[in-house]
C-alpha cells in the first residue's frame, strides 16, 4: 500500500493560501472595528438605515426571492406586489421581512433598532391577496421567528475561539453544527414527475431552501461578543447551502468562509465610507434650514433605505400632511430630493448629485442666533396651536 499524501487530496487547500484569507478576513474586521468605534450621530443613522435594507435584500435572495431588489422600492411604498414567491422557498417575503424588523427592533445597538423601528411603522408592504388560515400562519411563523430563534441558540451553544477575538474556528464549526441541524441543514432535492400523455417522465427538481439568512442575523452577537466587532451587525451571505455542503472538506470550506468574511466586511466598510460622505453633504446642504426641521431625519431614510411616499413620511418624521408639504419643499430646494410620479402616487426620492436651487447660507452665530430661536419658538407655538384647535374639533369642543 502507498503512503498517504496529504497533498493528493482534491479537498486539501495549501495552508499559506488559507492563511492569507485569513489574514485578510481579519484585517477586514479590525478596520471594521475600528471605523464602528468612532461614528458621528448622522453616520450612524445613515449606515443603520443601509444596513437594515441590506439585511433584509440578503435575506430575501438567500430565501430564493431573487427579484427582491428590482421590487422591493415600490413594494416598500405599497405602490406593487412584493418579490415573486418560488415553490422552493421556506416562508413568504413579507414574514421574512416583518421577523427582520422585529428582531433589529430590539438590537442593542439603539441606533439600529430605532433605524428598524422607525422602517416597520412607515412601512406599506403589499401582502398577499389571500388571507393565511391559521395553519398556514403558524407555519409562517416558525419558519422565520422559530428559524431566528434556532439559530441563536445554535450560535450560543458555540464553543469560543481559542484563537481570541478570531471567529475562523467558531464559523466552521457552527457551518458544521448547522449541516446537521434539521431546521439549515441542506435537504435533498425532491423529483417531479410529468404525464406527457403517452409516459411519465421524472425530472430533478430544485433543493428546498433552509433559513440560513437567520444565521448571517445571529452570528452577528458572537462576533460583538468575542470582541471581533465593537457592534453586532448582521452578516448578509455569510452562509450558504453550498457552504455547508463542504462538511466533508474542512480545509476548503475554511476558506470560503474567510473569502466570504472578507467580503461581508469590506461591504460594511464601504457602507461607512458612503454613510461618511452622505453626513458631510447633509450638513452642508441643510446649515441653513431651521434647527428643529426634520428634513434631515426625513432624508436619512430616503438615501440610506428608499424612497418614501407623503404618507410615510407622516409616520417616519411624525408630521402631519402640511409638514410634510414643508418637507419636500425645503428637500427640494437644496437639491438633496426630488418627487417623482410612480403608480399613479408621488414619491420623494433623494438625490444626492442634483445641484442645489437655492442654498441658504447658514446664520451667523452672533447677529442672527436669537432671531432664530425666536422663530423656532414661534413656529413651535403655532404647531401647538394647530394641534389643540384639531383635537377640539374631532370631540366637537
Amino acid at each position: 500500500m502507498e503512503p498517504f499524501d496529504p497533498w493528493s487530496s482534491e479537498d486539501t487547500v495549501d495552508p499559506r493560501e488559507l492563511a492569507r484569507a485569513e489574514t485578510l478576513a481579519a484585517y477586514a474586521l479590525g478596520r471594521l472595528d475600528g471605523r464602528l468605534s468612532s461614528l458621528g450621530e448622522t453616520e450612524e443613522r445613515l449606515f443603520c438605515a443601509d444596513l437594515v435594507r441590506r439585511t433584509l435584500l440578503g435575506a430575501l435572495t438567500q430565501a430564493g426571492y431573487l427579484d427582491a431588489p428590482e421590487r422591493f422600492e415600490a413594494w416598500f411604498a405599497g405602490l406593487a406586489r412584493g418579490p415573486e414567491r418560488v415553490a422552493e422557498a421556506p416562508s413568504s417575503a413579507l414574514a421574512i421581512v416583518r421577523a427582520l424588523l422585529s428582531e433589529m427592533a430590539l438590537h442593542p445597538w439603539e441606533p439600529l433598532a430605532e433605524t428598524a423601528r422607525t422602517l416597520a411603522r412607515c412601512a406599506r408592504f403589499v401582502g398577499d391577496e389571500v388571507p393565511l388560515s391559521l395553519e398556514d400562519q403558524a407555519r409562517e411563523t416558525d419558519a422565520t421567528i422559530g428559524a431566528l430563534e434556532r439559530a441563536c441558540a445554535l450560535v450560543e451553544g458555540m464553543p469560543d475561539d481559542v484563537n481570541g477575538p478570531l471567529p475562523f474556528d467558531t464559523l466552521a464549526a457552527l457551518c458544521t453544527s448547522a449541516t446537521h441541524a434539521p431546521a439549515f441543514a441542506p435537504m435533498e432535492a425532491g423529483v417531479r414527475t410529468f404525464d406527457t400523455g403517452e409516459t411519465w417522465v421524472a425530472l430533478a427538481g430544485r433543493r428546498p431552501i433552509t433559513p440560513l439568512w437567520a444565521l448571517d442575523v445571529a452570528v452577528s452577537a458572537h462576533l460583538a461578543r468575542r470582541k471581533s466587532l465593537a457592534r453586532a451587525l448582521p452578516m448578509p451571505g455569510l452562509f450558504t447551502t453550498e457552504r455547508l455542503l463542504m462538511a466533508h472538506a474542512a480545509d476548503r470550506q475554511k476558506l470560503q468562509l474567510a473569502h466570504t468574511l472578507n467580503v461581508v466586511a469590506t461591504a460594511h466598510l464601504a457602507a461607512l465610507d458612503t454613510a461618511h460622505a452622505r453626513a458631510a453633504l447633509l450638513t452642508q446642504r441643510l446649515a441653513g434650514l431651521r434647527r428643529n426641521s426634520r428634513a434631515g431625519a426625513a432624508w436619512i431614510l430616503l438615501a440610506g433605505f428608499a424612497p418614501l411616499g407623503l404618507d410615510q413620511l407622516m409616520d417616519a418624521v411624525g408630521v402631519r400632511r402640511r409638514g410634510t408639504y414643508a418637507l419636500r419643499d425645503a428637500l427640494r430646494e437644496v437639491g438633496l430630493a426630488e418627487a417623482r410620479q410612480s403608480h399613479g402616487r408621488v414619491l420623494l426620492v433623494a438625490s444626492e448629485d442634483a445641484r442645489p436651487s437655492n442654498i441658504r447660507a447658514p446664520a451667523a452665530s452672533n447677529a442672527l442666533g436669537p432671531a432664530v430661536d425666536a422663530l423656532d419658538q414661534a413656529m413651535a407655538d403655532i404647531d401647538r396651536l394647530l394641534a389643540r384647535t384639531e383635537d377640539q374639533e374631532a370631540t366637537g369642543t
